[in-house]
């Protein structure tokens, strides 16, 4: 098997900051649900500070949330690749829009369930 034939090597392309603040500004401005995803932060921190929640609470909502925000930045990314490297059988495009919409709608079910367990013991109270 040859190793160096460029359908199986892996092309490493050297990127400079530059190059890869652009491609994060590109992810940013062709996804929607990544804006949603961001809408939600500031409403989980202005739920926090309201609730007073401790700091290993801030730590769990801060450490979930941002897997969330991640995995749609990751979401994105591939479907980017996609679309740019048409060398994908129709087949693995399915499959990789498939997987990414999964593993956030995972990440956004977890966040979900924290939240749910940090904030509504302390909104009972107040009802």
């Amino acid at each position: 098997m040859d190793y160096l034939h460029p359908d199986i090597a892996i092309q490493a392309r050297t990127a400079s900051s530059s190059s890869i603040l652009s491609g994060l500004r590109k992810i940013f401005t062709h996804d929607r649900s990544l804006a949603f995803q961001l809408v939600l932060m500031p409403m989980l921190a202005a739920t926090g500070i309201t609730l007073q929640i401790s700091f290993l609470q801030w730590t769990v909502v801060v450490i979930v949330t941002l897997i969330f925000l991640l995995a749609g930045i990751f979401r994105r990314a591939a479907l980017l690749q996609v679309e740019q490297d048409l060398s994908y059988s129709p087949f693995q495009v399915s499959r990789i829009r498939l997987m990414g919409n999964a593993i956030v709608a995972v990440t956004g079910g977890i966040l979900l369930l924290t939240a749910l367990l940090i904030f509504v013991p302390r909104l009972t109270p107040m009802l």
